[in-house]
């Protein structure tokens, strides 16, 4: 049997054809508008902390769990069984019934009245957003060969950060146009202002999942020795990733201190511009949205393309490599967000942590995409998600919120709370990336099979 051959029941081909390059990139702008909606959805509530604290008479700590670990534990609990039908089965159609779930939820949200409300209906849009990532990545690697995935997976990832920016963008405006008022709506009846903008975000999943619906499904391509053996069952996945423990477990819980980061600051940094510097509402939305919108698509496409570059010049590891350059970035930005006392240090800083902060999103999935078998593609994206939102998602809001209030006591000093996490955790990450390198570069050897 030569290496690339399956059984026909795995639902591989051995085939290295993969779609016509205008087909692959009609799929990865769709699943990218689907990523861009997914951020809005997930971020609009940093948005708008103050009003919603008020109106719901909330703590910072459950402002936290809100944000956090309602959205952050569900989206990875049900990240798993979902990664398993993606493995098995369609995942474009999983791809949309996520966007029309979550979206949903969000709805949900915006109808919230109390904290136990809007906790039950965070924890849905979680739910619904666990599909989206293991079916997307699991797509654009068989719509891509190995080498050329950098670009692709950089442009769907930076979907995350435009949709974080464009809801601050967009939502201030609506804010703005709107002010801060009770808005009488049919049927409804009289909502605040900021939950007839959350209805609106919502509204936008009856576009985009039939888009989704719409992509292609491409054959799967078999590139590992493992895809031989068929369909592969979550104890598999797991054994052999306990095979590999150097590489995949380093991999993973380097990027789950990094994505603490990145956790804490789409959490609180708006919050902290308006506490700390004094900004308001619309100045915030305006300006940090301006800078998510123009820097992350950057940042997350020059994190793909480095490490296609460094994997193409011999570096197996090229994604750790460039993971490790992303930690200690964005422990720098952190220290100068959370200590600066000049505006444009701020800004600064604002710019340097947005940029490291999306070059590192394509990078961990992408290393996954070179040292996993294609038939567990989907369940090491849901696993690694699950690690990343289970102990970055639903740890680091809460611990930037309770370290405010129970530790500095004073709502100003946010910013210096989210600095010290950020230094930590980042530091963390750079060691633990760092040490997972060699196995890495030894599973990259010694599984992937040419294309």
């Amino acid at each position: 049997m030569d290496a690339l051959s399956i059984s026909a029941d795995a639902g591989l081909t051995g085939e290295a054809t993969y779609p016509p390059p205008r087909r692959a990139w009609m799929a990865c702008s769709i699943l990218a508008l689907g990523s861009i909606l997914a951020f809005m959805d997930r971020g609009i509530l940093s948005l708008f902390v103050v009003p919603i604290q008020r109106d719901l008479h909330l703590s910072d700590t459950e402002i936290g769990a809100l944000i956090g670990m309602a959205f952050g534990v569900f989206n990875a609990i049900f990240g798993l069984p979902i990664g398993r039908l993606v493995d098995v089965g369609n995942r474009k159609v999983i791809a949309a019934a996520g966007v029309f779930a979550w979206s949903a939820a969000n709805a949900a949200c915006g109808l919230a009245g109390n904290f136990a409300q809007m906790f039950v209906a965070r924890t849905a849009v979680g739910a619904g957003e666990g599909a989206l990532s293991p079916a997307s990545v699991s797509l654009l690697a068989d719509y891509f060969p190995p080498g050329r995935r950098g670009l692709p997976m950089g442009v769907f990832y930076s979907g995350m950060h435009i949709g974080g920016g464009g809801v601050l963008l967009l939502g201030g405006l609506i804010w703005l146009s709107f002010g801060d008022r009770m808005i009488d709506l049919p049927l409804l009846g009289a909502l605040h202002s900021w939950q007839v903008i959350i209805l609106c975000f919502a509204g936008l999943g009856l576009i985009v999942a039939p888009l989704t619906l719409a992509i292609p499904e491409p054959p799967r391509i078999a590139t590992h020795r493992a895809d031989q053996a068929g369909g592969s069952s979550f104890r598999e996945t797991l054994r052999f990733y306990d095979e590999h423990r150097g590489a995949l477990v380093g991999h993973n819980v380097g990027f789950v201190f990094s994505n603490f980061a990145l956790h804490a600051g789409a959490a609180w940094l708006p919050a902290i511009l308006m506490r700390s510097q004094g900004w308001t509402l619309t100045q915030t939305g305006s300006i940090y949205g301006t800078i998510l919108l123009v820097v992350s698509p950057v940042g997350a496409i020059s994190g793909g393309l480095l490490g296609d570059r460094l994997v193409k010049a011999g570096h197996r590891d090229g994604r750790l490599i460039a993971a490790v350059v992303a930690a200690c970035g964005l422990g720098l930005a952190g220290l100068c967000i959370g200590f600066a006392h000049s505006p444009w240090l701020v800004v600064a800083g604002l710019l340097v942590f947005t940029f490291f902060s999306s070059f590192n999103l394509p990078l961990g999935p992408g290393a996954l995409q070179d040292g996993l078998p294609n038939k567990m593609r989907g369940q090491g994206i849901a696993l690694y998600i699950f690690c990343i939102n289970i102990i970055a998602g639903g740890i680091a809001a809460v611990m930037v919120g309770a370290m405010t209030q129970y530790v500095f006591k004073d709502p100003t000093r946010t910013s210096e709370a989210f600095a010290l996490i950020a230094v930590v955790v980042c530091t963390v990450a750079a060691i633990v990336l760092n040490l997972a390198r060699p196995p890495f570069r030894t599973l990259v050897a010694t599984q992937i099979r040419p294309n």
